[in-house]
């Protein structure tokens, strides 16, 4: 793909094209100045413009296996797992936010938290598309990051401020191309070096030095994840191509998933594992969605053989923001295009789905905490106002209302990075050029 800027018309909060967008395409690590950009986190939107509501879904959600459709994947869940099953990592009592607790945070209320330090130039005023994408440590639940646009940025207080760590690495086009792992003593994360062979940074020491190593695939690493129970176990779609690739040895080798039933047509891949319980079967229970064609597809023996999401035919993600929210056996998914946009579940570790809002907006990501389950819209987009259609639902994902956000968080999300302190749940966004904004949830 060429180096440089285009215009494109990704749909607006009413699913028409907005007067203004412009969409990086891809560029070399020594152009990361020139061609600043980045990613973005969840956001809201005071206004909500309504669309002709796509079709009704048909109805509630299936129970386990049924409904799944002949062929369908059905993941199996695991009520219990063997002493040799791999664990989780355990998050460290990271203490209080102190924001909070010095009532300077109020709950309720998203609050722009972009450090000072991030270029102009890298935010909608001077072209550029944000600070990066986010993650948050999963052992260390104060801690997170943000890149590569403009190197690492680290928060160790919730979000609440930032250190520039480093500012050496060279920018990757924007889906999710950071990953994190909460390896002991310190995280373990890799980031695309934007190379457009699939060459990543590593780092086992939180972020103070990374060392490159070399890829030998045809596309950037553009959506990577990490299998929960492995840190060794990694996923990833390619940047405006087809397929996924995998890693059993910690980023070091990568090697294309084939399989049977994989669909034609979708680039951009953002693939998850969908956690069943137990190591071995999360191990090889995968679910992937793609931009500009194609249709969502899970599988349960590590991508030998693909099934369609039943109930998701044609379901897309936006230009540069996805993102799969699990809660138990349920998964959440929003889109575009498809069987209509909106917000999607499956109770049944997507055996089945259907759709649980009501419609009228198209969205990106969803994420959730214990009490609520949310959804952003959001677009690989510099300096635009497409909104963020920002809705909230009850745990359970089954009432929606949209919600107000303050007038400067103008579009949604690239992605969001969700914690909590032990009292409070707190989201940061990367929401594209509007910067990083902070939420704690009431």
């Amino acid at each position: 793909m060429q180096s440089g800027a285009a215009e494109t018309g990704p749909p607006s909060r009413d699913g028409h094209a907005p007067a203004r967008v412009r969409e990086l395409l891809i560029a070399e690590p020594m152009m990361l100045r020139s061609l600043a950009v980045a990613s973005a986190l969840l956001v809201g939107c005071s206004s909500n413009a309504t669309s002709e509501a796509p079709p009704s879904d048909g109805g509630g959600d299936a129970s386990p296996h049924d409904g799944a459709g002949e062929g369908a994947v059905v993941p199996t869940p695991d009520a219990g797992h063997s002493a040799s099953d791999a664990s989780k990592p355990t998050p460290q009592d990271a203490g209080p936010d102190p924001c909070v607790e010095a009532g300077t945070c109020p709950p309720g209320v998203w609050i722009n938290v972009t450090p000072s330090g991030v270029a102009p130039m890298d935010l909608g005023d001077g072209g550029g598309f944000g600070p990066g994408s986010i993650v948050v440590d999963p052992a260390r639940p104060s801690d997170m990051y943000v890149a590569p646009i403009d190197g690492v940025w680290k928060s160790t207080d919730y979000g609440n401020t930032w250190s520039h760590i480093n500012t050496m690495l060279g920018y990757a086009p924007i889906g999710l191309p950071m990953a994190i792992a909460g390896t002991m003593p310190a995280a373990t994360l890799w980031i695309d070096s934007g190379d457009g062979h699939g060459s990543v940074y590593k780092s086992t020491d939180g972020g103070k030095t990374f060392t490159l190593i070399p890829g030998k695939q045809t596309a950037g690493l553009y959506s990577i994840v990490v299998d929960p129970y492995d840190p060794t176990h990694l996923l990833s779609g390619l940047h405006e191509a087809d397929g996924l690739v995998e890693s059993t040895d910690g980023g070091q080798t990568w090697q294309v998933v084939g399989g049977t039933g994989w669909p034609a047509g979708g680039i951009s891949w953002y693939p998850y594992f969908v956690d069943t319980g137990s190591a071995a079967t999360t191990r090889v229970s995968w679910f992937a969605y793609a931009q500009d064609g194609a249709t969502p597809v899970m599988t349960n023996d590590a991508g030998s053989t693909w099934a369609a999401a039943n109930g998701l035919a044609g379901l897309q993600h936006p230009h540069g923001a996805a993102a799969l929210y699990q809660t138990g056996q349920s998964l959440f998914v929003g889109g575009l295009y498809g069987p209509g946009q909106g917000v999607y579940r499956s109770t049944n570790l997507g055996a089945a789905w259907s759709r649980v809002d009501s419609g009228q907006f198209p969205e990106a990501v969803v994420w959730g905490t214990p009490k609520h389950v949310y959804a952003m819209w959001g677009w690989a987009c510099s300096g635009c106002n497409l909104g963020t259609n920002f809705e909230v639902a009850d745990a359970m994902g089954n009432t929606w209302m949209p919600t107000s956000v303050p007038a400067g968080l103008d579009i949604g999300p690239n992605s969001i990075a969700v914690t909590s302190d032990g009292t409070h749940s707190i989201f940061v966004g990367a929401m594209w050029s509007a910067g990083l904004w902070r939420y704690v949830e009431p």
